[in-house]
């Protein structure tokens, strides 16, 4: 029988394929069901995923960076301190902030109008969390091989992501644009602080509330990215 590490890479791997094939069946969904498919296909390749791998029991919730490294310490929440908390979050709004503005300075997003900002953090909320789910399912499986530091953890799941983000361009699949891949920078960079999966997704979100919608710059590339592909 298969050990619990080789279940969850396999289902991590699953995770990263669903993640870079779902644009293109929403895409090629019938109208009445696109909306639907939308709102789901996060969860079907990040939440469920990792779900499905700790209530089996291959990766512990402190693997995936769900509770800290001491649970039952007095006063800690989730495993962390109060300290640890008020830190993190304040690093979640600096390293955020800094996302977004570095891509707006750099002409990459440009400000929408503030009047969607609300409707915008939730229209993203099912891609972050599901993203940040399947990026917390590689991070366990990375952790459970014997990376025990946040810092390479972190980054070796975002380099696999960014990989298969890069390798896995399925016909007519968006390529991750700066929204995407801001906020995976940015959910990265808390998990290699804090270690705590809850912050990540936090600053996941907010990048991506930040500037889902917004008007992205032009570019050749971008335009022609969105050419639509003729049939041979």
């Amino acid at each position: 029988m298969m050990s619990a590490g080789i279940l969850s890479g396999l289902a991590a791997v699953l995770a990263l394929v669903l993640e870079r094939v779902s644009p293109l069946v929403v895409r090629r969904a019938p109208g009445w069901g696109r909306l639907l498919l939308e709102g789901i296909a996060p969860f079907l390749y990040g939440l469920l995923p990792l779900l499905i791998v700790l209530q089996q029991g291959w990766l512990s919730l402190r693997e995936v960076g769900l509770i800290g490294p001491v649970p039952l310490a007095p006063g800690a929440f989730l495993g962390w301190s109060v300290a640890d908390w008020a830190r993190g979050l304040g690093l979640t709004a600096l390293y955020s902030g800094i996302t977004v503005l570095v891509l707006r300075l750099a002409g990459l997003h440009r400000p929408a109008s503030s009047r969607r900002s609300a409707l915008r953090a939730f229209e993203a909320l099912p891609m972050g969390l599901g993203r940040e789910a399947m990026l917390g399912l590689w991070r366990g499986v990375l952790w459970a091989a014997g990376v025990s530091d946040p810092l390479p953890v972190a980054w070796m799941a975002f380099g696999i992501w960014w990989g298969a983000a890069r390798g896995l361009r399925v016909r007519g699949g968006d390529p991750p644009g700066p929204c995407v891949w801001g906020g995976v920078l940015a959910a990265t960079v808390l998990f290699s602080l804090t270690g705590n999966l809850w912050l990540s997704a936090l600053a996941h979100l907010l990048v991506l509330g930040l500037l889902e919608h917004s008007e992205a710059s032009p570019s050749p590339k971008r335009e022609a990215d969105e050419m639509p592909f003729s049939e041979d």
